[in-house]
């Protein structure tokens, strides 16, 4: 039971043991080896597979000294939390061209947390109903009228949208909202029941300013907007004590399905199984879902890759749009940095900085002086829409450190709410009812009652046991950051950790700025030009084609 706790070691699980149990206790333990396995395919979900080979798995076993593997697995499929995947290989895999007298290959044995390898299935089944129950959302004449005002690839995913029950989006940050806002806008103004759902409330503000900002095209286009909310608002999130930690109770799903026509999902690239399979469960026979994805960004954050993963699956129509000229220097380096390449880019206005640092200590002197100094005076962005964005919470240039320094200087106080003071900024780690994943908010003051938090969507109080799902929030993650832009971020890349995707990423959120505090020397050009993201091993792309 220890090993459910994050940063406990087996070893360290092992000398409690000792200690408590004295005597009685056997590392043959059929309990110990159960445990063990579960830990070792949590650890594997948490680098975002879904599914571990069961050899991969039996070695792990027998690298922590577990004297009978085999035993082990057993245990831990007894307690029904490790669940057995068995994949049949595809006949043209195994047979080649002709086939002949070979016989056939023995089914591949692979092992899945319970929780992450049923909502992969979950998934992959909703995405099959919302392909085989939709159908024309509008006529024929409707659809020709609406894509005669369009750019051919404009014109295409509006088509996909409107025709089929699942489409893929791919194109860039600006890109993407534009199209998906106008897709849901043409759609509503024609009756249909349409939503754009973007990752987070801040996000979802941002997409309704720019529909508020873009008029109509013509007279027709004046109907009835669409819904524009963070995912996590159009599913409901309900507040249940017996959630497992870090997981959110919805509303909506099988039972109570959305009242919608048309979900667009702004950054789908985001979604990891979990969520993908609630949302396809929630979409009711006949809608049809968008996914929308950003080309070489990082992977979802939780375990799995459904984005890519349908895809890759050719069931489905994928639009890729026409990159349009890149308008600023934030966008033309974000663009090179897709390709990977990263150049020096020009920057009268200053729109792109690179500040050279020594060590991760100066990358974090660098980061702070640019929040609370260089950035509000010279282009005066308050500190209010800075974002620094960090490659990892721990180590010395991580959010961890970066936090802890820009308190110092933005709102130093004794943390006197459980580690917070009241004007703390704070991003919500695991999903909260309150909150979604990434979500950023303000403290306003705390007590017995819990903590008080303003977030885009709304004031909340959050029990001690939910707070501890928050941390201090001017310095995030790239993975809690994704798909919520600001109008400045300080990107901070030490030595370690780094890859295209995560470049793409965190230079893809500035608006009108982007301050890049450079600590890895040569290795950032390297990893921009070499290093993608780490497979995933996953199942659903298999799963959607069964």
């Amino acid at each position: 039971r220890l090993l459910r706790v994050p940063g406990v070691r087996p070893e360290q699980a092992d000398h409690f043991a000792r200690a408590v149990l004295g005597p009685d206790v056997r590392p043959d333990d059929p309990r110990r080896g159960g445990a063990l396995a579960l830990h070792l395919l949590t650890g594997a979900a948490r680098d975002g597979h879904t599914v571990t080979p069961l050899p991969d798995v039996l070695d792990g076993l027998a690298r922590l000294g577990v004297a009978d593997p085999r035993r082990a697995v057993e245990a831990a499929l007894d307690e029904g939390e490790v669940v057995p995947l068995t994949e049949e290989p595809g006949f043209e895999e195994d047979f080649g061209e002709d086939g002949g007298d070979a016989a056939p290959p023995e089914p591949e044995e692979s092992l899945g947390v319970a929780r992450w390898a049923l909502a992969e299935e979950a998934a992959a089944e909703g995405l099959q109903r919302l392909a085989v129950t939709a159908g024309p959302l509008l006529d024929d004449a409707a659809v020709r009228d609406l894509r005669a005002r369009l750019a051919e690839d404009r014109s295409l995913a509006l088509t996909a949208a409107l025709g089929t029950g699942v489409s893929i989006l791919r194109g860039a940050p600006g890109d993407l909202s534009r199209t998906a806002v106008g897709i849901a806008r043409a759609a509503a103004a024609r009756g249909v029941r349409a939503a754009v759902a973007a990752p987070t409330d801040r996000a979802a503000a941002d997409l309704a300013d720019e529909l508020a900002a873009d008029p109509p095209a013509g007279p027709g286009d004046a109907g009835t907007g669409p819904v524009i909310a963070s995912l996590h608002r159009l599913l409901e999130p309900a507040h249940d004590p017996s959630a497992a930690p870090g997981t959110v109770v919805y509303g909506r799903g099988e039972q109570r399905p959305f009242d919608l026509d048309l979900i667009v999902v702004a950054d789908a690239a985001g979604l990891d199984v979990e969520l993908c399979a609630v949302l396809a469960e929630a979409c009711p026979d006949g809608a049809h879902l968008v996914l929308c994805g950003e080309p070489g960004a990082l992977p979802p954050a939780g375990p799995g890759r459904p984005l890519d993963d349908l895809e890759a699956s050719e069931t489905v129509p994928v639009v890729e749009l026409d990159a349009t000229p890149p308008g600023d220097p934030v966008a033309a380096l974000t663009e090179a940095v897709r390709a990977g390449d990263l150049p020096a880019v020009d920057a009268p206005g200053r729109e792109v900085v690179i500040v050279p640092a020594a060590d991760p200590g100066e990358a974090v002197h660098r980061a702070v002086q640019l929040v609370t100094d260089s950035i509000p005076r010279a282009l005066e962005i308050p500190v209010a829409d800075v974002q620094v964005v960090a490659v990892a919470a721990g180590g010395p240039a991580g959010t961890g450190a970066l936090n802890a320094a820009l308190k110092e200087r933005l709102n130093p106080g004794p943390g006197a709410f459980g580690g917070f003071d009241a004007g703390d900024r704070v991003v919500v780690a695991a999903p909260l009812p309150h909150a979604a994943l990434g979500e950023t908010g303000v403290v306003t003051g705390g007590g017995p009652h819990g903590l008080d938090v303003e977030f885009p969507g709304g004031a909340a109080v959050l029990s001690r046991a939910d707070a501890a799902r928050l941390r201090h929030g001017w310095a995030v993650t790239a993975a809690q950051a994704r798909g919520t832009r600001r109008p400045a971020v300080v990107a901070v890349l030490p030595d370690a950790g780094l890859s295209r995707p995560l470049a793409v990423t965190t230079f893809g959120l500035a608006v009108r700025h982007l301050s890049v505090v450079q600590a890895a020397g040569p290795a950032l050009a390297r990893a921009v030009r070499e290093t993608g993201a780490p497979d995933r091993r996953t199942r659903l792309a298999r799963l959607v084609t069964q």
